[in-house]
């Protein structure tokens, strides 16, 4: 699963800072949420660097999995580091705040909190939104099957909770894209590093999964149900 999400993001690093229009959005809301962060801070799955660009924050420090996530990031900020977000090589209260733009979904939300809280420090601040169950709706529909297992919000705060967090403040947003028709929303997936789980990596199986998004010839509305949480430590 790792290797796919770096082959995903390290080919698309261009095409995606261009097409991650809802990502973007994302981002803007985000930093609206979260206010002047202080202090040293780090950003999980920084990709591009929207967070970065978009805000006034300062000390930040991007992670990401996707070597050339990160070196499209240090075009904006030499402080970049290539690592996993749950297993991150930072001593234990090394920042005050952490952020997390649409990356969190692409780990295990367990753990990354748990490395969390291991490098935040007392009273450490994370600001971050995650995809939640209701995503990426048309994508199944088109398919004819379930393809993705978005976590649901009570077991993010619940998690958040149980890892000695407070939560000081979250909302759900839903953002969405419409697309003239499937195929074009399929190239938009492919440009943003969203993978389609095929049942085999045969070339007849990728073309079933072409085909599926090309015949479906009505306008494809794209939607994330996203979770924007704002939390501290105990």
């Amino acid at each position: 699963m790792k290797t796919l999400i770096k082959l995903s993001f390290s080919r698309f690093s261009e095409s995606y800072d261009r097409e991650a229009v809802l990502q973007k959005e994302a981002a803007r809301i985000l930093v609206d949420f979260a206010g002047d962060l202080k202090g040293k801070g780090i950003d999980l799955g920084c990709g591009t660097g929207f967070l970065l660009r978009l805000s006034e924050w300062k000390g930040i420090v991007g992670i990401d999995i996707s070597e050339d996530m990160v070196r499209f990031y240090s075009r904006f900020n030499k402080n970049a580091v290539i690592a996993d977000m749950e297993d991150l090589p930072f001593k234990e209260n090394s920042f005050d705040y952490a952020v997390s733009n649409f990356s969190l979904q692409w780990a295990d939300f367990d753990k990354t909190v748990s490395e969390l809280k291991r490098v935040l420090k007392p009273e450490g601040r994370f600001v971050f939104n995650i995809p939640v169950g209701g995503s990426l709706e048309i994508v199944e529909k088109i398919l004819g099957e379930i393809q993705f297992d978005f976590i649901c919000v009570p077991e993010v705060l619940q998690t958040l909770k149980e890892k000695g967090f407070f939560i000081n403040d979250f909302f759900v947003e839903n953002l969405q894209k419409e697309f003239k028709d499937g195929y074009l929303l399929l190239v938009h997936l492919h440009k943003t590093g969203v993978a389609i789980n095929t049942k085999s990596s045969s070339l007849s199986e990728k073309r079933r999964i072409v085909n599926l998004f090309k015949s479906y010839k009505k306008p494809a509305l794209l939607n994330y149900k996203l979770l924007f949480v704002d939390a501290f430590i105990r």
